[in-house]
């Protein structure tokens, strides 16, 4: 006797789910992995003064960016300040949005020697951070 087309098809999701949450599993595995060795590196990097090196065709290179956030505490009073000069528009997209905003303001302050920091109106409002990571491209080949 036949099987019924949707019990297998039914058969066929279930062991489709359990394949992509095994794989799910993996990545995260993979992910912590690379994350460790990333560090490590890192480590090895800054302690040899070595910014970038290639090696296996690959240039690895120690990057930093910094990032922005709102200071916990203020965050009502950063939202303030956004509303008096008009940008409440970043009321409603992330973090990711609003560090890039303030990275755009802090890059509008630059004098004439280069320096820039935070806008006034943003002063203790606003935080940043150095998140330093690697970053792997082809290495390029030297010619002779």
């Amino acid at each position: 006797m036949a099987e019924n087309p949707m019990f297998e098809l039914a058969d066929r999701y279930k062991t489709l789910r359990e394949e992509r949450d095994a794989l799910k599993e993996q990545l995260s595995v993979a992910n912590k992995a690379l994350e460790d060795a990333g560090h490590k590196l890192i480590d090895m990097m800054a302690e040899a003064e070595c910014p970038n090196f290639s090696r296996s065709g690959k240039q690895f290179i120690m990057t930093t960016t910094t990032r922005w956030s709102a200071e916990a505490e203020r965050k009502q009073e950063l939202y303030d300040a956004l509303r008096a000069h008009g940008y409440e528009y970043l009321f409603s997209v992330n973090a990711q949005t609003l560090g890039s905003f303030v990275r755009e303001q802090v890059e509008e302050t630059a004098d004439d020697n280069g320096e820039t920091h935070v806008p006034a109106w943003l002063a203790g409002m606003v935080k940043s951070y150095d998140d330093i990571g690697i970053t792997m491209r082809k290495a390029i080949k030297k010619s002779n």
